[in-house]
């Protein structure tokens, strides 16, 4: 019954169940210290801080987990086109491949494995890639609330956000 749950909600796990797989994923992009980002992902165009540019991250910004979503979609849906200008004006462009960043498809976290809650262990039923836009750094995040047994009645959950990717130009 795990097995049939985790596959309905888009997730895998192997024969071992020592790693979880995702097949879906939810998508947010989050802009600082640059501006007109526009990104192009699975034929779905985002523009963002078009004329102005965004504010410089703080920290703050990194304990903030849950943003909003852009969208659910299925792994992979071809590279993300993105162009943006740094703080100072400079433009960029880059095809940014999910692909190669999840090859393998896990979800990242940190938690034991014997303490995930086998009927539903990512909260929420997938993980949200975050694309971030700092000046001239893209970053790419996987976020994801991982469900625990507690004891025999009560779960827990817990968030984790993992740099998977980082590129400064």
């Amino acid at each position: 019954m795990a097995i049939a749950l985790q596959t309905q909600l888009g997730l895998s796990a192997m024969a071992n169940e020592e790693v979880l797989k995702f097949t879906t994923h939810d998508i947010d992009i989050k802009v600082f210290s640059a501006s007109d980002v526009y990104l192009v992902y699975a034929g779905s165009p985002h523009r963002l801080s078009f004329g102005k540019v965004f504010r410089a991250k703080t920290p703050e910004d990194v304990s903030r987990f849950r943003w909003g979503t852009s969208g659910s979609y299925n792994a992979f849906a071809g590279p993300v086109e993105m162009e943006w200008r740094s703080q100072d004006g400079t433009p960029f462009k880059y095809s940014l491949n999910l692909d190669e960043i999840f090859k393998d498809r896990k979800i990242l976290h940190t938690e034991e494995l014997s303490r995930l809650y086998k009927a539903e262990p990512v909260y929420g039923g997938k993980p949200t890639i975050i694309i971030e836009v700092n000046d001239r750094t893209v970053n790419v995040y996987m976020f994801v609330t991982m469900r625990l047994e507690k004891d025999e009645q009560t779960r827990e959950h817990r968030d984790h956000l993992t740099l998977a990717f980082t590129k400064t130009f």
